[in-house]
């Protein structure tokens, strides 16, 4: 009797999921979520969407805090600090005459004008060099050292997706800091400091032990496993070990050379 062959059964094409369920997916089931992204086409609403959410809610955040005038007062006087703290080195190393230090004082004028300006620029631009920079970094990790061959754009959507957790983190920090009348109050141990300086490096690495960063870089490098077809573990300890270089560098590298 002769059989009649089989017939291969066509992969049934992955839909994309639709963005309410990848808003409840980065929270509630990442690894779906990724593995969707992964499987279907690129989406830029992946990273388009969370991104100017962010920058929506940032905007926001950055309004009631302006409008508070202690918190206002603060980020003033902290920016006054810093400058004239580098005006002093630059003019002890014979870089800088004081009549130089005033001028650039003056013309810096770090008054209500200035800081607004500033607190809204960062709102708008810093999501988009995040994800960009952030996304480009990764890619290269993934490229260079797990040898995955992901399009760079399709980790720009992974790290899109997480601005999400980031967009709650604006939230809650604004709220910390509003309810605690001090711009250094952050889900992070620096809440356990007193009396916080930013001229302190235990400081501000308490500041940076940070909850959302923990739960962000988690779900970042879940988005990576997937995308890359790697283990979880490894990319774990890659993406944290890449964090706390930067969190070094930023910390105590750029420190010495202010």
């Amino acid at each position: 009797m002769n059989e009649t062959p089989l017939q291969a059964t066509p992969a049934e094409e992955v839909k994309p999921m639709s963005f309410s369920d990848k808003l409840v997916g980065v929270f509630a089931s990442p690894s779906e979520l990724y593995d969707n992204v992964r499987q279907t086409p690129p989406t830029s609403s992946n990273w388009v969407i969370p991104t100017l959410i962010l920058v929506v809610v940032g905007v926001i955040m950055a309004y009631l805090v302006l409008s508070n005038p202690t918190l206002s007062d603060q980020m003033k006087r902290v920016a006054s600090e810093q400058m004239e703290k580098g005006f002093e080195k630059r003019i002890a190393e014979g870089k800088m005459t004081q009549e130089q230090a005033n001028q650039a004082r003056d013309m810096a004028g770090f008054g209500a004008t200035s800081t607004m300006i500033f607190k809204y620029v960062a709102a708008v631009v810093g999501p988009f060099l995040s994800l960009f920079l952030g996304a480009l970094v990764y890619w290269l990790l993934g490229k260079w050292v797990m040898k995955a061959t992901a399009p760079y754009m399709k980790v720009v959507e992974v790290v899109g997706l997480t601005f999400l957790i980031a967009s709650i983190e604006s939230i809650v920090t604004t709220i910390l800091s509003i309810g605690m009348n001090s711009i250094f109050a952050t889900p992070s141990l620096a809440l356990l400091i007193s009396d916080f300086s930013v001229e302190n490096k235990m400081h501000l690495l308490a500041s940076s032990m940070n909850v959302f960063t923990f739960w962000t870089l988690t779900v970042t490098s879940i988005g990576l496993a997937r995308l890359f077809e790697k283990d979880l573990p490894k990319v774990l300890v890659l993406v944290f070990a890449l964090w706390i270089l930067w969190l070094l560098f930023t910390i105590f590298g750029l420190g010495a050379l202010r």
